[in-house]
């Protein structure tokens, strides 16, 4: 942005130099060439006196009328130049921040196939055992890696609808931050469970 900003500064320094040292004089020189002077166009002597002329102290005053016009000109010019390297900055920072979307999107695609799948086969097992065991001692366990089946698949299926995302710390005081399911994860578990509960 600092480089963009010099670019502005010297757009209109640059414009206030051109009105003065280029437009100016050939002003000057194009005053010769109207009808007061019908006989002096090509007399080269006349322009080096006017030439002479332009950069003397009795015409300051119109030399900086010119830098004057010529500074806004480049004001104008750099303000555009300013605003267009804003815009080519947020694009490109537009296009950035999309392909890492696609890619966590894609990322978040062939993680939950590969994780729904094992744990379709963890989940499945697992009750299919915790009804075949007689023993609450081994039923307990069990259990406990069903209930952890249904909180994976409910991950898996919070992050492929997720539409707002807001972070929290990893754990307590670290810099990390994981995506704050909490509130869609309980929503989705309660669902399972009375689900569950009607069915049985």
């Amino acid at each position: 942005m600092l480089k963009g900003r010099m670019a502005f500064i010297w757009f209109t320094l640059g414009g206030m130099a051109v009105g003065y040292l280029l437009v100016h004089p050939f002003a000057m020189l194009a005053y010769i060439i109207g009808p007061q002077h019908p006989h002096s166009p090509w007399d080269f002597t006349l322009w080096g006196r006017q030439l002479h002329l332009s950069f003397s102290r009795d015409m300051l005053a119109m030399g900086l009328a010119f830098a004057f016009m010529g500074g806004a000109a480049g004001f104008i010019l750099g303000a555009w130049h300013l605003q267009k390297e804003r815009l080519a900055a947020a694009r490109l920072e537009s296009q950035k921040r999309q392909a890492a979307l696609d890619t966590l999107q894609q990322l978040m695609v062939t993680l939950a196939h590969h994780i729904r799948n094992a744990n379709v086969v963890i989940g499945g097992y697992s009750a299919r055992l915790q009804k075949g065991l007689p023993d609450p001692q081994w039923r307990q366990p069990l259990e406990m890696i069903h209930q952890a089946s249904h909180e994976i698949d409910a991950v898996i299926k919070s992050l492929e609808d997720l539409a707002e995302v807001s972070a929290v710390p990893y754990v307590n005081g670290s810099q990390s931050r994981m995506i704050d399911l909490k509130q869609e994860l309980e929503a989705r578990l309660a669902t399972k469970a009375r689900k569950e509960q009607h069915e049985s």
